[in-house]
């Protein structure tokens, strides 16, 4: 595989109804050195994205006529997800729990508010494309692998509709779980909770529930450590039998990495019960006097 791609290559669009505040956005986004447009509703959205292939981040207002943002971000998904890398980030006037997890169901990454604080911005698209890059790289793995090695580990031709749906929903919330690690790291010091292992082992239950499995290389960006600490880490979990590294058979300069079936059913019946307890959590509704409703689970002692 080559090099992960540039940023360079990589284009952002701005979907807000706000002309005033989109053309702004795109302005603010250029002045930290990357190619971006403004559009002004979903429709026009959706055109430029089909037109251009390098649109590979899209920053879109939730509260938009016809159209709103996170409608905008499932269609992105439904159209351009089996052949395109776009990496979403929304932004809205006001904010909530409730925002938070429906933006992130609909696969963004980062939930910004406004005005829109240039650090915050910078911060959020420092971030996108980091993940845009590493979808790239994960594409140009499976484009590189034989077909059987390219399916991982289990897959043994098209998932039943229920098991892709639930596989769909498992991604989703390994993904929720991936971004709600990265956006603590801008409220607390990251070291203070640097848990490689862990990222490590998401990044490879998210590249399991796609069909992959991962370069060395992409882990370690995964990590957000040292090289030399995700390695070891890496080493560490392969020898706990956790996870299998071998070497890639049509490039012998990279080693390939993919959880073990065990590890992979210990990290999907976590992600199962995370799952169901935030789907509990979030239907809870105010009772009529404004009150609500305790969690639905019971304290212990």
């Amino acid at each position: 595989m080559g090099p992960i791609p540039p940023a360079s290559q990589c284009r952002v669009l701005i979907v807000d109804d706000d002309r005033a505040a989109a053309e702004e956005y795109a302005e603010s986004v250029r002045l930290l050195g990357y190619q971006a447009e403004a559009t002004f509703d979903a429709a026009t959205a959706l055109r430029r994205i089909a037109a251009d292939a390098q649109i590979g981040i899209v920053i879109s207002d939730i509260d938009m006529p016809g159209m709103s943002g996170l409608s905008l971000l499932d269609e992105i998904a439904a159209r351009f997800a089996a052949t395109r890398d776009i990496v979403a980030l929304v932004i809205t006037g006001y904010g909530g729990l409730d925002a938070a997890i429906e933006a992130m169901r609909s696969e963004a990454i980062d939930f910004l508010r406004k005005p829109l604080c240039p650090e915050d911005l910078a911060a959020a698209l420092r971030r996108a494309i980091r993940r845009w890059q590493q979808h790239q790289n994960a594409r140009l793995t499976a484009a590189s692998l034989p077909a059987s090695a390219a399916d991982g580990p289990g897959q043994t031709g098209e998932a039943e509709p229920g098991e892709a749906d639930e596989t769909a929903t498992l991604l989703r919330m390994v993904r929720m779980l991936i971004r709600l690690r990265e956006r603590r790291g801008e409220f607390l010091d990251p070291q203070l909770f640097s848990d490689p292992v862990w990222d490590i082992l998401l990044d490879l239950t998210s590249a399991s529930l796609e069909g992959k499995v991962s370069p060395v290389s992409s882990v370690c960006l995964a990590a957000r450590v040292p090289m030399s600490t995700a390695l070891r880490h890496i080493r560490h979990l392969v020898k706990t039998g956790m996870v299998r590294r071998w070497q890639d058979p049509d490039d012998r300069r990279r080693d390939l990495l993919e959880l073990q079936p065990e590890a992979r059913a210990a990290m999907l019946d976590y992600i199962r019960a995370t799952a169901a307890r935030v789907s509990s959590e979030a239907i809870r509704q105010p009772r009529p006097d404004g009150s609500v409703p305790p969690p639905a689970f019971r304290r212990v002692g």
